[in-house]
This record gives structure tokens, C-alpha cells and sequence, in this order.
């Protein structure tokens, strides 16, 4: 997990149990904003606030993210945030290289994968795309919509998604 700054400038971990992580994965979710979510241009990432409902109350502390690499326009990455900096789900696609696991189990390089929470370790391990993924990455629209599915979202029919062009400047000479 990434750090929270403290006023002493120092860096503490954000952890929570696994069976906290289990939960905030498993629980219903909504997109807060879904027909704002646009999967971002190259070398751009979006977040877009997400919650859930816990005793009838709604809680604001997820989030959305979405990066896209600058080079090859097909390496993503979709994660899921809880409070800011505890990564519960992360796909990613087109690394270029090999992902080390800290047992030293390895996700080969261009190969897409998941990191699930894990307590202890945060999103360090990586495993292969469940089932569920049929795209395989090759369809980065395709690849986000599983994602939300993979990760509980409800109101994914709301989406109007559509990716966000780069802009080419034309120089007049």
C-alpha cells in the first residue's frame, strides 16, 4: 500500500485485515458519476470517486483509477482505492517486464495480471487474469467494463464509455 504523509513528513502504511479487504470487494458498489467515465488518453490516468452502502449509510472512501501508458497505446492499468491508498484490485496490461512476486513466483512480461490485496503485502502479488477476463487485454474498453464487474460495480449500464482521443497538432509550415 502507499503511504499517508503524516506532519512529520514521514510515511506510514495504510494496512486493514484481509477480511476488511474481502469485504470492501465483495460489497455492492456504484460509480459516482458513471456517465463521466471516459477510459483516459495516453499518459493520462482519471479517478473517479466511487461508494458503497454500509447500514443503509453511504460511504465515499473508493475510488477509480485509470492509467494509460504513453507509448503503446494498449497498457492500462484499473485499479481499485480504498481511502485514498490502499490498492484492493489493480489490472495491468503490457508491461514490458517480467512481475516478481515476492515469493518469486513470476508474471511474464506483456502478460496481463491482477494484484489482489493481500494482508501483509499490500498489491505486491500478481496472478494471471481470472476467467472472468475474456478480453485478455487486447480490448482496453472491453478490459475496464470486466474490471468493474470483477470488482462488484452495480450501475455499470449507466456507462456511456468511450476512450479519449489524443490530440494531433498540425504544424502550417
Amino acid at each position: 500500500p502507499e503511504g499517508i504523509n503524516t506532519k512529520a513528513g514521514r510515511k506510514i502504511l495504510m494496512t486493514i485485515t484481509q477480511e476488511e479487504a474481502d469485504t470492501l470487494i465483495a460489497i455492492e458498489k456504484y460509480l459516482a458519476n458513471p456517465q463521466g467515465v471516459k477510459i483516459p488518453k495516453m499518459r493520462e490516468t482519471r479517478i473517479y470517486p466511487a461508494y458503497y452502502k454500509c447500514y443503509n449509510k453511504r460511504r465515499d472512501d473508493l475510488d477509480v483509477s485509470a492509467y494509460r501508458g504513453g507509448i503503446d497505446e494498449n497498457k492500462v492499468s484499473y485499479r481499485l482505492i480504498y481511502k485514498k491508498s490502499v490498492l484492493l484490485i489493480r489490472i495491468d496490461t503490457n508491461d514490458k517486464t517480467a512481475h516478481i512476486n515476492p515469493d518469486k513466483s513470476f508474471i511474464p512480461p506483456m502478460t496481463p495480471h491482477i494484484h489482489i490485496y493481500r494482508e501483509g503485502w499490500g498489491d505486491k502479488f500478481a496472478y494471471p487474469l481470472p476467467a472472468e477476463f475474456s478480453s485478455k487485454g487486447a480490448d482496453i474498453e472491453k478490459l475496464f467494463i470486466e474490471f468493474l464487474q470483477y470488482s462488484n460495480f452495480i450501475n455499470i449500464n449507466e456507462l456511456s464509455l468511450s476512450i479519449i482521443e489524443q490530440e494531433v497538432l498540425i504544424y502550417d509550415k
